[in-house]
């Protein structure tokens, strides 16, 4: 089977609510390892921290899929950011199955990101580890594709199916 991988060039302009310095970590990891695009970072990111989010969900403890929405604070800003539609739509699925905003999955990685890159922080939640599975489930994650597409055309009825996968969600 062929595979077709399709990004989308539009951008979604939407805001996130994120203290300072996590927004100041954010656009200097996008322009020093992704030259600027924010959405390349965020994909980053996913592929990076994906299975340990899984491992944090609070969804099922609260036994709802809403989203909790992270306290006012003095620190947190609103900050607009252009990102993929692909991207958003991933961070706006995940929030009902984590219980948690887009916002605070956003700093939640970057708080683990910032650990990595041994910048002192105290993380939202300290990072879970990854059982075997998690760790097999965690290297498909890595390897998967922004989406594929199966194309078929029928010449008896002239129409085209068109079957798009998501392997990386």
């Amino acid at each position: 089977m062929k595979a077709q991988n399709f990004f989308t060039c539009k951008k979604n302009t939407t805001s996130i609510n994120i203290t300072p310095f996590h927004y100041q970590f954010l656009i200097q990891l996008t322009k020093s390892h992704f030259n600027g695009n924010l959405s390349l970072t965020i994909d980053y990111l996913f592929r990076k921290y994906l299975a340990y989010l899984y491992k944090i969900s609070l969804a099922p403890t609260k036994k709802t899929l809403t989203a909790t929405y992270q306290p006012r604070t003095k620190n947190y800003i609103i900050r607009k950011i252009n990102i993929q539609p692909t991207y958003w739509g991933k961070l706006h699925e995940l929030r009902f199955f984590l219980g948690l905003s887009v916002s605070y999955i956003i700093r939640i990685m970057l708080d683990w990101e910032m650990q990595e890159e041994e910048i002192p922080i105290v993380p939202l939640f300290i990072k879970p580890q990854l059982t075997s599975d998690d760790e097999h489930i965690h290297a498909l994650i890595q390897i998967g594709n922004n989406y594929s597409s199966y194309n078929r055309v029928s010449h008896l009825n002239l129409q085209v199916y068109s079957v798009f996968l998501c392997p990386a969600s």
